[in-house]
């Protein structure tokens, strides 16, 4: 596949049908530039009108949503831990980076729920809490074998972003999926058992067989694809009041 974009970011091809989003690095960097994560969604937004796509399939290299990409970020925005107050709330050192970094990132989840095409996320390597939270704005999900889901926030006393909390409620009954918020990690068994992934994928050729899984969908007309999910993301409108609520709760 030929790259149609590509940046230090992410790379954008096409095959056939698909549109292919691959996240490469420095993706906090990414999430907290306005005018690269804008580009971004520029292109998802020229889908909806192009007959030529059915589906947009967004996957990670391994190491790129990882832990070590997580602690990076949280100490160069964040002060000591001494500098906690009474409430135990953590003190940024650059609050403004870390309220792009929410809703920079709310807005793509914003624009992924509208989407009328088939949208599918590819998971690998270890995944924090933010994207952890994106992929399940996706109508299929799939994980490698070695993917380990990690609630990254709970080490810095933060909340769970990235619409964490609203899908899993959604998807979830109301104790567990606030046991897996508490917890430090699961894995993609247990995602899979959860019913948060739709399948795990081998990780030897992982693009090669997350684009075979989607192909398996785009085989409709376009035009019911469409409709399909018009009427399938009736119940995601209470995802903005959502973020609307997680605003004022944060003062963002």
């Amino acid at each position: 596949m030929n790259p149609v974009i590509t940046s230090d970011f992410y790379e954008i091809s096409a095959k056939g049908e698909i549109a292919v989003i691959l996240i490469k690095d420095k993706v906090f960097d990414f999430i907290t530039d306005i005018n690269q994560s804008g580009k971004l969604i520029d292109y998802v937004d020229s889908l909806e009108n192009n007959p030529d796509i059915k589906a947009l399939v967004f996957y990670n290299d391994p190491n790129s949503l990882s832990n070590e990409q997580y602690d990076k970020f949280m100490e160069r925005i964040l002060k000591n831990a001494e500098s906690m107050d009474n409430s135990g709330q953590p003190s940024f050192s650059e609050k403004n980076i870390r309220f792009r970094e929410i809703n920079i990132l709310n807005t793509i989840i914003k624009h992924l729920a509208d989407l009328q095409v088939i949208v599918a996320a590819g998971l690998q390597g270890d995944i924090v809490t933010p994207f952890i939270g994106t992929s399940l704005v996706a109508d299929f999900r799939y994980a490698g074998e070695d993917a380990v889901f990690y609630m990254a926030h709970n080490r810095y006393g933060l909340h769970p972003s990235g619409g964490l909390p609203f899908f899993l409620s959604n998807y979830l009954h109301h104790s567990k999926a606030l046991e897996i918020q508490l917890r430090e990690s699961f894995t993609a068994k247990e995602a899979l058992d959860l019913g948060l992934i739709t399948k795990i994928l081998p990780k030897e050729n992982f693009e090669e067989h997350l684009l075979n899984e989607v192909s398996q969908f785009i085989k409709l007309k376009y035009c019911t694809i469409r409709n399909t999910k018009r009427l399938t993301n009736f119940t995601r409108k209470s995802l903005f009041d959502y973020f609307d609520y997680e605003a004022g709760l944060l003062n963002l």
